[in-house]
């Protein structure tokens, strides 16, 4: 099988390749404006977006462009038939996030936004373990240093700002927790961060988000007298084993389950795959209008 990447980013050079390498049958084709570095085994490159998506051969296309040109070349590539896998957040908007939903149906094809997280394994056990009908609080923080002066992240023109940046860990995480559930948000915003508030009847869900501040990224779930921590959700490094932590507020003991080294990536793409395999994509469709609804609640 192979893939076509565009866009030699950051992402694709910390995580994205690293976690397709490990498929023996993957081989990985790169269109990119800039050089891309010797040691990465790539099987073809292309200088031309464009270009790459009319000749590849492949039949998966991941999107790691900056925000504003996501939709453009989604489309681009669902028009040439292709599978397509896009970085968060998927579109800078609902309209064209409906579009694309709409092309990939038409097409019977695979769209897919890459939010990796909710395949860790720490996340799916905290999920399987706490009764979501009981009083439930959730604490979140992803903060990240000041930006570069010259990051698209910091201009809405190219699809930047905290909110719209990260906006999918926070709209997925009510997606997860929030299920079926009648609730309000509430959220305060800036250029370089925001809060959100949920509440429904039982579960609440506080959030904060930011460019600009020392590095943080955790969550706190209480329920049922027991508080689960997981360190390093939203960005998982993929060559350390972590931790989930459990503290019993009756027992006043902690527990500490260690989870070996896992790559969310990986795991990710290794779901997709088997999504592929099966030609059975309707569940991701609907998925995402899930998605897309949330995020028109706090946008």
């Amino acid at each position: 099988m192979r893939i076509l990447v565009l866009g030699n980013s950051n992402i694709f050079k910390r995580k994205i390749y690293f976690a397709l390498k490990k498929f023996k049958k993957i081989e990985i084709e790169i269109a990119s404006r800039k050089a891309v570095i010797k040691k990465y085994k790539i099987k073809k490159s292309y200088l031309s977006y464009s270009n790459a998506l009319k000749n590849t051969d492949a039949k998966i296309v991941y999107i790691s462009l900056i925000n504003s040109e996501h939709y453009k070349w989604a489309a681009e590539a669902l028009n040439q038939n292709k599978h397509v896998i896009i970085d968060k957040p998927i579109t800078t908007n609902s309209n064209k996030t409906k579009k694309l939903i709409h092309l990939a149906k038409k097409k019977g094809l695979l769209l897919s936004e890459a939010i990796v997280f909710q395949e860790d394994l720490r996340l799916k056990k905290v999920i399987k373990k706490i009764n979501l009908n009981k009083s439930t609080q959730i604490y979140c923080k992803f903060h990240i240093p000041k930006l570069e002066k010259n990051n698209f992240r910091n201009f809405k023109k190219y699809g930047g700002g905290c909110l719209h940046d990260m906006s999918p860990y926070a709209t997925y995480l009510i997606y997860l927790f929030f299920k079926n559930k009648k609730y309000t948000t509430k959220i305060t915003k800036s250029l370089n961060s925001f809060i959100i508030n949920v509440q429904s009847k039982n579960i609440s869900l506080k959030g904060s988000f930011s460019f600009n501040n020392d590095y943080k990224n955790e969550i706190y779930v209480h329920n049922n007298s027991k508080i689960y921590f997981i360190n390093y959700l939203f960005s998982p490094p993929i060559n350390k084993s972590l931790n989930l932590e459990i503290f019993d507020n009756i027992k006043q003991k902690k527990h500490t389950i260690k989870f070996l080294k896992q790559n969310v990536f990986y795991s990710y793409f290794k779901q997709l795959f088997k999504v592929i395999s099966k030609n059975k994509f309707n569940f991701l469709y609907e998925e995402i209008k899930k998605i897309t609804k949330i995020k028109n609640k706090i946008s």
